[in-house]
């Protein structure tokens, strides 16, 4: 197979992905449905394997909440086929969105999986970690392994599921996936209100804030803040956590909500859509912080989005490629301009959407690599050049 052969392998079967995998003497470039290429990497021009053939229920016990799918089933087709039974998967990951393909659904399970994807207002702060039980992964010797969820026993003292998940596949090619389903709630819904308050003003009652209510402050650097918030669950406590939303500094009468359940996830892409040629920055500082995390990012990337998870902490930076060519002296300076500003904890940062240069792997890292890809095929990372010093954060 050539490097720069464009035609794409898509094995059919778990054993012919074990020959190719077994015969294969140059790099493949493992993906699902292909959507977010430049997720991730950058990645070293490879032969690309497809992951879409793989794809249908393996097993499904409604009654356990568990649900066993082959990698490439898409989220449309996990949707449809637990919505059946009054259930759901509990977040929708964030995804790149095409004018030509808006359906960002079409992404498939095993890529959500590898990649580990964030996503907004999950139910219940869900992540990708707490919803995969189990895996069977091929590794880069084509050995078929699996772990957890179907398993009897896990490799002691040594999390495979959490190890693979959001792996890019650099360790293996995941090929099928046990997940933790969750009962469709009775009401579901999203709500978008402007702010009645300042930024600086709303964050402190955001992040007290103890209810169980998914939250996203959005800033754009065109429009005016807005917060969006799920409120999920019965009658009762939906109303409740809606009033919750107008007692922080907003009126929900004022601005819009529609009902998920009714309406599908067609409002919820407008959250969870990231537009292509963007920079994805993703920073992270103590929730005591936020407010001068916030305002730093307003200063420093005013031509950006910002999504703030009271949460967590999180911020999300959607920094348009025409601006980002002095990304690594903006990250510097935004963390310089956070601690001018009050906050007295170091800031974490991390590129995750057309990265200038790869990261460097830890020593740790690259034996784990060794150990379940000895050649290097899956994935492999650019090279990175001698002239560059790629940031710590990266």
């Amino acid at each position: 197979m050539s490097g720069t052969d464009t035609t794409m392998i898509t094995p059919a079967s778990v054993t012919e992905l074990r020959d190719v995998l077994r015969t294969a003497t140059e790099p493949l470039r493992v993906q699902g449905r292909g959507s977010w290429l430049h997720g991730g990497g950058p990645w070293a021009t490879a032969q690309a394997l497809s992951t879409t053939a793989l794809r249908g229920v393996v097993e499904y016990i409604p009654g356990d909440l568990v649900i066993t799918v082959r990698a490439g089933t898409t989220l449309a087709e996990l949707a449809e086929v637990t919505g059946a039974h009054g259930q759901m998967l509990a977040i929708a990951p964030y995804a790149t969105q095409d004018r030509a393909a808006p359906g960002i659904v079409d992404a498939t399970v095993g890529a959500m999986i590898a990649t580990a994807s964030p996503a907004p207002l999950p139910l219940a702060d869900m992540t990708a970690r707490d919803l995969v039980l189990g895996v069977q992964v091929v590794t880069g010797d084509g050995a078929v392994t699996r772990a957890g969820g179907r398993v009897v026993k896990n490799v002691a003292g040594f999390d495979l599921v959490r190890l693979h998940t959001g792996a890019f596949g650099t360790l293996g090619v995941i090929t099928e996936v046990s997940l933790r389903l969750h009962a469709r709630p009775p009401h579901d819904t999203l709500v978008r209100a402007p702010l009645r308050d300042s930024v600086a003003e709303v964050i402190p009652r955001l992040v007290m804030q103890r209810a169980p209510l998914p939250m996203l402050l959005e800033l754009s650097a065109h429009d005016d803040p807005v917060l969006w918030a799920r409120c999920a669950g019965n009658a009762a406590r939906t109303s409740a956590l809606m009033d919750r939303v107008g007692a922080m500094g907003l009126l929900p009468q004022h601005g819009q909500h529609w009902s998920l359940r009714e309406e599908g996830g067609a409002h919820l892409d407008a959250v969870r859509a990231t537009p292509r040629n963007t920079v994805v920055v993703r920073a992270r500082m103590p929730l005591s912080d936020a407010v001068p995390l916030v305002r730093a990012a307003r200063e420093v990337f005013p031509s950006s989005t910002l999504r703030f998870d009271p949460a967590t902490g999180g911020l999300r930076v959607l920094v348009p490629v025409a601006h980002a060519s002095a990304l690594d002296h903006d990250i510097a300076t935004l963390g310089r301009r956070a601690a001018a500003g009050g906050a007295t904890h170091p800031i974490s940062v991390v590129v995750d959407q057309y990265r200038a240069a790869p990261r460097v792997l830890t020593p740790i890292e690259a034996e784990i690599k060794r150990g379940f890809d000895a050649r290097g095929i899956l994935n492999p990372l650019a090279a990175v050049p001698h002239t560059t010093n790629a940031p710590a954060a990266y």
